[in-house]
């Protein structure tokens, strides 16, 4: 089951950066196809509405989520804690 209110609802620069596709820190999750991507995923942008912000990727898939198959947050998520 997934938790809506685990995250929070974009902001107009979350959102900005999310249309760009540009690389940022946050996760973005799709609340009607259950699925937690990071920023520059090239899957279809989905509607604004449907969206919920997380600070990282473990509160995403505790509230539910699971992983892009497409963008592998899992390897974004890993690869920025080593460098870190």
């Amino acid at each position: 089951m997934i938790k809506t209110n685990a995250g929070w609802e974009p902001t107009d620069a979350d959102w900005a950066i999310l249309i760009a596709r540009h690389p940022a820190q946050h996760f973005y999750a799709v609340i009607t196809t259950g699925v937690v991507c990071r920023h520059g995923c090239p899957a279809h942008t989905p509607l604004r509405k449907n969206v919920q912000v997380f600070g990282n990727l473990d509160a995403a898939v505790a509230a539910g989520f699971r992983v892009c198959k497409r963008c592998q947050p899992m390897v974004a998520s890993r690869e920025n804690s080593q460098s870190a």
